[in-house]
């Protein structure tokens, strides 16, 4: 695959074939979970894996995978909403500023509940 190492194309195998969990995945690897979450993180970050998040749980599907679900730009605004909430939260912002990017964050989340895979 174009612009993905060799591991990062076994990652990729591993989460079509359903180990899409960072603890599935660090399990199947032999790797901590820490550096499954971040190698399925640096994958999400490149457009290669889309996040889910119920709860506390976090998975990862393809792009391909999620566009078939027909979530594919949901998934790719709340990813993009969550690298601006890590930037918002590294910088000092007026509390109703912060309220409204909380606000928008939350929204997303819940959208993504709703309609996400049962």
């Amino acid at each position: 695959m174009v612009g993905v190492t060799d591991r990062e194309s076994e990652i990729l195998e591993l989460v079509k074939a359903g180990k899409n969990s960072p603890s599935q995945l660090a399990e199947k690897l032999g790797i901590s979970q820490s550096g499954a979450s971040q190698a399925l993180q640096k994958l999400a970050g490149k457009g290669r894996l889309v996040k889910r998040k119920s709860g506390r749980s976090v998975s990862y599907e393809t792009a391909q995978q999620s566009q078939d679900n027909g979530l594919y730009f949901l998934s790719q605004a709340y990813n993009a909403l969550s690298q601006v909430w890590a930037y918002v939260m590294s910088i000092e912002l007026p509390r109703d500023e912060l309220r409204r990017a909380r606000d928008a964050r939350d929204t997303l989340e819940n959208i993504l509940a709703k309609k996400g895979p049962k």
